[in-house]
């Protein structure tokens, strides 16, 4: 696809809708100071180019001659992990940028994301009239991100994608008709995607094997043989402490009832709807899943849950990080979320739990026999806004298309063949294997405060992950799933750290992969939606949380229903429908 104009782009787009990573070396570590000079010396050589190859942006075909700065602001995930003396302002892949491609990452702030504490400071800042950094990356709600394009400080990328955007980049962005849609705004486009693996949200059922195995309970076809699995949990002390104090399911919904961890969507999809977004009804038009009937059954069945200790009543007043230390504390036999969750946060649950043992499952089916679980935009997992004010607006892109080029799919001698840095997410011992156990081998590993988790310098980066080709985890993982012998760095790198639980998980994600439920409104907010959505929403949560609770019984959701009507909710949807009938004739 040519990305001349913007008009193009969505032409193409809306036509075909009709409708954790791999570790992936150059830094200057003392560990890896020999090897990172080979690195350095494999790169093209900088001081090397002619003067008449320096472009107007002040960039050489390879990196900027004059070293440019790029200020942004950063939420840190409890993933992150660094070695002793480095942190998010001063660490090995901010170094290696700067030397190797001559951007300079500055932070205005950093902060640990917990209980959306990064969303809350973005949205200071906007209501504040701050002036935003050069680049903002976010992940979570699409209201923030409306939010921060509708401030004005933010640029159409339109032209730099046409411009500046790799061809990996860009056929990334092709495989997803609607990838851009969500931040369109009259033909223009006001945000760039970070692209993520396909299928890497799809959701499966993680169980206490060790629980099963001593339990003698068998895989859960239906939602009552999972109801069986989690009363034998509750009631059948499979902790062997002699205390009832253990829980069926792992869950907090205090936020959200469509999480990526601790998820109880998946619940509402068994009866048919997926809360929290759009769904298309069998006459194909859009209706809100939080509203559906199905929704009714789902919460009749978690106050049931709670009543018989299934779930912890404390579900309502904890997020996903209080849902998932659930589980990892060794307190609860499952729960619902992503095929890589061995790599993060599981290996908390082993620390605490010796001898604990995980495996996934297939989402077990309702009633009726339906499945359903949270779809979304498969192949992005968050968005990159530049200040239009921004000196080197085109610098972002650039060190995107260094990423897809070098890390994403690394080549055999590549610059990254191994990992980011060695003695960071790799090590080589004397006769050159490649060993990424920091606990096991300390000596190869320097500088380590914490030996339990691997230093990851990708994390670092300011598209999340580095870069990701949005087919090539899945390929690998069923390739590998299915004794497939792995050949280029990236299958070896994959197969080297991902544990046999997350590659047997994502076998089950793709033998289970049309069960998602996906949201069709990928439109910007309308306008009711701008006055009316915090109102709603807060309507919605407040009954949900009466009827599971016991505070009110379950025809309160009717009520709830009329409310959210006649209080904004079908100028929405028809704002909605309104919105879909045009993007689908486009």
């Amino acid at each position: 696809m040519q990305y001349k104009r913007i008009s193009n782009i969505l032409l193409a787009s809306v036509m075909a809708l009709s409708l954790a990573a791999c570790s992936s070396n150059n830094n200057n570590s003392p560990a890896a100071s020999n090897d990172a000079t080979k690195k350095e010396n494999s790169t093209t050589d900088n001081t090397a180019q002619p003067k008449s190859n320096v472009d107007e942006t002040g960039w050489d075909g390879s990196k900027y001659v004059e070293p440019i700065t790029l200020t942004t602001v950063k939420a840190i995930g409890n993933n992150y992990y660094y070695k002793t003396g480095e942190s998010m302002e001063n660490n090995v892949l901010n170094t290696y940028m700067k030397e190797n491609l001559g951007i300079d990452v500055k932070y205005d702030w950093v902060v640990t994301d917990t209980n959306q504490a990064y969303q809350t400071k973005i949205r200071l800042m906007l209501s504040s009239g701050d002036k935003m950094p050069d680049v903002i990356t976010y992940r979570g709600d699409m209201e923030t991100v409306n939010m921060l394009i509708d401030s004005g400080q933010f640029t159409d990328v339109g032209g730099l994608i046409d411009k500046y955007a790799g061809d990996v980049y860009k056929k990334g962005m092709e495989l997803n008709p609607d990838t851009l849609l969500p931040v369109t705004r009259d033909g223009k486009v006001m945000a760039l995607p970070v692209l993520d693996y396909a299928y890497n949200d799809d959701m499966v059922l993680w169980l206490r094997q060790d629980w099963m195995d001593k339990l003698g309970l068998q895989a859960p076809k239906t939602l009552a043989d999972f109801e069986n699995i989690m009363d034998a949990f509750v009631n059948k002390d499979p902790d062997g402490n002699g205390k009832k104090d253990t829980l069926g399911l792992a869950t907090g919904f205090k936020n959200t009832y469509l999480n990526w961890i601790a998820d109880i969507s998946w619940l509402f999809g068994d009866f048919g709807t997926m809360p929290e977004q759009w769904n298309k009804d069998a006459d194909g038009t859009l209706s809100y899943g939080s509203i559906d009937p199905g929704a009714k059954q789902a919460l009749s069945t978690l106050k049931t849950w709670m009543e018989k200790g299934y779930i912890t009543k404390d579900a309502g007043l904890v997020d996903e990080n209080g849902g998932y230390e659930q589980f990892t504390k060794g307190q609860a036999g499952a729960i619902v979320g992503r095929n890589w969750l061995p790599d993060w946060p599981f290996g908390d649950l082993l620390n605490n739990v010796p001898g604990a043992k995980y495996k996934a499952y297939a989402i077990p089916a309702g009633p009726d026999g339906k499945i359903g679980t949270q779809s979304g935009n498969p192949s992005v997992n968050g968005w990159m806004l530049i200040n239009k004010d921004s000196k080197h607006q085109e610098a972002l892109l650039r060190y995107y298309n260094f990423l897809f080029d070098n890390w994403a799919n690394p080549q055999k001698g590549g610059i990254f063949e191994n990992g980011f840095a060695e003695g960071y997410d790799y090590a080589k011992q004397a006769d050159g294997t490649v060993v990424k156990d920091p606990a096991k081998y300390p000596d190869l590993f320097p500088g380590y405060g914490d030996r339990t988790h691997l230093v990851e310098p990708i994390y670092y980066s300011l598209t999340f992950d580095g870069a990701r080709e949005p087919g090539l985890y899945a390929e690998t993982m069923n390739k590998l799933a299915n004794g497939g012998t792995p050949e280029t760095p990236y299958e070896i790198a994959t197969a080297a750290v991902r544990k046999p639980e997350n590659i047997e998980a994502m076998k089950i994600v793709l033998e289970q992969k049309d069960i998602r439920m996906k949201n069709y409104f990928q439109g910007p907010l309308t306008e009711t939606m701008k006055s009316k959505n915090e109102l709603l929403k807060k309507l919605v949560l407040q009954t949900y949380s009466k009827i599971i609770y016991g505070q009110s019984p379950i025809e309160e959701f009717d009520t709830m229903v009329a409310n959210w009507k006649k209080s904004g909710g079908d100028e929405i949807t028809k704002e909605v429908n309104d919105w879909y009938i045009s993007a689908s004739k486009k």
